[in-house]
């Protein structure tokens, strides 16, 4: 399993685990987990660590894609926490593309700190 829920956060926060290659299967059930508590009208909060990320299929960059667009308003912040680079700059171009959500990036020594952040 590529994406995998992180247990023992609080209800508003979805808590993500990030390792490898993400494909459609991995969209579909994070997905399906998140769709009943925006149905229910939450705010809902990301938290993710990301150790390593190799990329993701078409078919999951489509499905995040679209799924994203349409509950854009669904989300309130984004919390990153890993040691790579290009995912600061990602938080930071998503701020400036999106401004419903804040995103965050934050080191792996600092996941204490994004976690408070998040749940603020």
């Amino acid at each position: 399993m590529t994406v995998k829920l992180i247990t023992h956060k609080p209800d508003h926060i979805i808590a993500l685990e990030i390792d490898g290659w993400i494909d459609a299967e991995d969209i579909d059930r994070i997905t399906k987990l998140i769709e009943p508590r925006i149905d229910a009208g939450e705010k809902l909060r990301i938290y993710a660590e990301v150790s390593s990320w190799s990329g993701m299929s078409l078919g999951a960059f489509i499905k995040d894609l679209k799924f994203s667009l349409q509950h854009l308003n669904n989300f309130e912040k984004e919390a990153i926490v890993s040691d790579r680079k290009w995912l600061e700059a990602l938080a930071a171009l998503s701020n400036t593309l999106f401004s419903s959500i804040e995103v965050k990036h934050f080191t792996p020594d600092e996941k204490d700190k994004a976690l408070e952040w998040v749940m603020s």
